[in-house]
């Protein structure tokens, strides 16, 4: 054989080397080191505006766990409503068999100390009595993701749900070992779920870790000031949305051919993302005319405009509780209460939102106790320290 040819045949395996996904180390440091491995599945929207969502927060999810939280891009897949092969990074679609497809490529990867991360989103069932993701084709069941899961080499699991009807997965899914962190955490709520957008934050901003009361201020953002941020924020950004037709003193009644609902909304980065989640929906955020009106309780003409002049200007502040007054009358009803499990008892689940009130930080607890693995619980960090520095100090 000639040198020309030898040369050409090398370089083609040369390049055949260069295309092959590199598999784990078999030998040396990195072998032992244990990595981390997610799989994010977003479903059905159902409309374009949620749709829409749903695939900025698929992609949002895959930026946090490779730029944020240093998981290798080979590590991540991503399954939404629609496939696009050509798209970075490559997408597929969300049917039941590309999800089984995903968890079998994870399972050849993962080790029995890595870290593994599943993120889902969309529309859940809350008609039946098991759990459902709403997804292209058949519906992807909570014991079949169940039996996906327990597949796995590693134990060391962490699921974040922010799907409708979320509650229900946890008949399956709760086991010892695992951190849960579930949006709509009764099993009543099924409506659009918006605590992806919350939690994804929680990790962009960094802000957990220094939420006043719960975080911990050591530079990570662990899996329980993930929730607790989360479910503050969710909380917090229901209640600042008023019925703009109800809200405010000498509003005009929305007129009955108006399709539109016109909502006042507080709080300078509440309307931020109040106007990108709502775009191009029939929901329209406006400041409406004040007129003056008399207050019925004291028979006063009321003549000052109670809201600001610049709403975008307006700092987000803690709404005010209280069940039948008028702080409470026309808002946005609360459609997800998110719950933290990191045992394998439903009945350790943490709700940080109570009836008009959040709850305070538990304290520091014992291991195997509520939040103590979630507190030690990172993305990215497959080790979990026994020590660690206390929470809401």
């Amino acid at each position: 054989m000639t040198r020309l040819p030898q040369l050409l045949i090398l370089a083609a395996f040369a390049a055949m080397a260069a295309l092959a996904p590199a598999g784990p180390p078999t030998t040396g440091p990195a072998a032992s080191r244990p990595a981390a491995h997610a799989v994010i599945i977003t479903g059905l929207g159902n409309d374009k505006a949620y749709s829409r969502n749903l695939l900025d927060w698929a992609g949002r999810c895959r930026a946090v766990l490779t730029a944020k939280c240093g998981l290798a891009p080979a590590n991540v897949a991503i399954l939404t409503e629609t496939a696009d092969p050509k798209a970075d990074p490559p997408r597929a679609r969300a049917t039941v068999e590309n999800v089984r497809a995903a968890f079998a490529k994870a399972k050849a990867r993962v080790g029995p100390r890595d870290q593994f991360i599943l993120f889902l989103a969309g529309h859940g069932q809350i008609n039946e009595e098991l759990g459902k993701l709403c997804l292209p084709g058949r519906d992807l069941r909570a014991d079949q993701l169940e039996e996906m899961l327990a597949d796995l080499p590693t134990n060391h699991i962490v699921i974040i749900n922010a799907a409708s009807g979320g509650a229900e997965f946890l008949k399956n899914t709760l086991k010892a070992g695992r951190v849960i962190l579930t949006g709509c955490g009764y099993e009543t709520e099924g409506n659009q779920s918006y605590f992806a957008e919350f939690v994804l934050r929680a990790f962009e901003t960094g802000e957990a870790d220094r939420l006043k009361g719960y975080g911990n201020r050591d530079g990570a953002v662990d899996l329980f000031e993930a929730y607790c941020y989360a479910a503050r924020w969710t909380a917090n950004w229901y209640h600042r949305q008023y019925r703009a037709d109800s809200y405010r003193p000498g509003g005009r009644p929305q007129q009955p051919d108006d399709p539109h609902l016109y909502w006042v909304v507080r709080g300078r980065e509440t309307r931020k993302i109040w106007d990108r989640l709502y775009a191009g929906t029939r929901h329209r955020s406006v400041r409406p005319a004040f007129r003056p009106v008399r207050d019925k309780a004291t028979g006063k003409l009321v003549t000052t405009d109670p809201l600001p002049a610049d709403l975008d200007a307006e700092a987000d502040f803690e709404p005010k509780w209280g069940r039948f007054d008028k702080h409470w009358h026309f808002r946005r009803m609360l459609a997800e209460t998110a719950r933290l499990d990191d045992t394998d008892a439903a009945r350790d689940g943490l709700f940080l939102w109570q009836p008009y009130k959040f709850k305070p930080c538990p304290p520091d607890p014992a291991p195997g106790e509520p939040t103590w693995l979630a507190r030690r619980t990172v993305l990215g960090r497959p080790e979990r320290p026994a020590k660690i520095k206390p929470h809401g100090k």
